[in-house]
């Protein structure tokens, strides 16, 4: 789409025309897609079709779902009388009958050119009511009666088609059918997607307001004040890494729900680490951003640990299991929570240690999924205070669930 617009539709300029589109957004409680063929049992008709003279077959297997009715033109053009061959226009009509019911146009088209040979064209016509079903096909251009004028057309065969009833429950997917005289392939797609919804804290205590998802960034939004008395609140979508590791965590169908519950959560733990995360900063590019983001398409399985490890990483946090129930600890700014003074260390005092050279690297080189060119980017940060001094030791990363050029600098400066 060149063009499009979320608020008038009527108003886009698409790139190609006649695109069919139906999707399926993976619920649990889903209906199929109807058109998707499952089979099809074919039968020849071979008739020509004259203005007087509609051709007419009937249906009584009560499990089809559709016909295709395949017309030909062995040919259609005009020879003049100066020897030029021009093509010409024929229009038909397809019917339908449902149980006796009477004849109704369910198809009109008109073919238009010039062909010296065979030309085709396929039908479908979705069967909507009761059985016996009567398909009709009627020509409404006048027969030639020329020589010099051949444009007639025979239905040659219809299929009686029954369509796939499987509903892919908790999977999303799509129906695209396009024109085959724009493509000469079957063209590659792509799609943005947004992922699974998942819980976000519910209303605060206190009255202190309800979390909020600014659905183009995926970024939870939390009132100022906000206290959390423990409640999750319905599932949306959201890029919060926080809550996407905690609803992997909960969740039986492809998660750790079937080990562990809420209550083996410390869950005030996710939301504090939830609200650091959801923070504006700048995105280094004079606009702002959350702080950590989680993009990430899962397709496959993980080993538990190194996937709570990946998702716990991107908001720079640790899981610990503890007392029998699991809680995530961020490296952030907080408040001193011990202090060391004479009274309180031993005579042996603290042993200090130190990291190798190796270790102290000086250019960090961050991989992350650039969204606008769609390919892996990367983010290269540089310290040169500290490369004046131990010269130029590079370190590579790969910036996991990051698509943000701002987060993967951010994870390079952390480094």
């Amino acid at each position: 789409n060149s063009n499009a617009s979320n608020t008038s539709p009527q108003t886009s300029d698409f790139n190609f025309q006649n695109v069919g589109f139906t999707p399926r957004f993976g619920t649990s409680n889903q209906e199929h897609i109807p058109g998707i063929e499952s089979s099809q049992s074919l039968t020849s008709v071979g008739v020509t079709v004259t203005t007087s003279s509609p051709v007419t077959r009937q249906i009584t297997n009560t499990n089809v779902d559709a016909a295709k009715v395949t017309i030909t033109f062995p040919q259609l053009q005009k020879a003049t009388d100066q020897g030029d061959l021009l093509g010409s226009s024929v229009q038909l009509k397809i019917q339908v009958q449902y149980n006796s019911g009477g004849f109704s146009d369910v198809l009109s088209d008109t073919i238009t050119g010039r062909t010296a040979d065979a030309y085709q064209k396929e039908y479908r016509v979705n069967i909507t009511g009761s059985f016996p079903v009567d398909i009709r096909v009627v020509r409404v251009t006048a027969d030639s009666t020329s020589s010099s004028l051949v444009d007639a057309f025979a239905w040659t065969s219809i299929g009686e088609i029954i369509d796939d009833k499987q509903r892919y429950l908790n999977s999303a997917y799509t129906n695209l059918r396009i024109d085959s005289e724009q493509f000469s392939s079957i063209p590659k797609r792509a799609f943005r997607i947004r992922g699974v919804k998942v819980r976000i804290p519910g209303a605060g205590a206190s009255s202190s307001g309800t979390p909020t998802v600014d659905l183009q960034t995926g970024r939870i939004v939390y009132p100022s004040g906000y206290i959390f008395n423990g409640t999750m609140g319905a599932a949306v979508w959201c890029s919060c890494p926080a809550m996407i590791l905690l609803d992997l965590l909960t969740t039986e169908r492809y998660g750790f729900g079937t080990h562990i519950t809420d209550s083996n959560l410390d869950l005030f733990s996710f939301v504090a680490a939830s609200r650091y995360a959801n923070e504006l900063v700048s995105d280094g590019f004079n606009g702002q951003e959350a702080r950590f983001s989680c993009n990430v398409n899962l397709q496959g399985s993980m080993e538990a640990y190194t996937l709570i490890n990946e998702l716990a990483g991107v908001m720079r946090c640790f899981p610990i299991w503890s007392e029998g129930s699991v809680t995530i600890t961020q490296d952030k700014p907080t408040d001193p929570s011990y202090l060391f003074s004479l009274a309180n260390v031993g005579e042996g005092g603290f042993s200090y240690s130190g990291s190798s050279l190796k270790q102290r690297h000086t250019v960090i080189s961050v991989s992350y999924f650039n969204m606008d060119s769609r390919e892996i980017d990367y983010e290269v940060v540089e310290d040169t205070a500290a490369q004046a001094k131990l010269g130029i030791v590079k370190k590579d990363v790969k910036a996991f669930a990051c698509t943000s050029r701002g987060q993967a600098q951010r994870l390079g400066k952390a480094i």
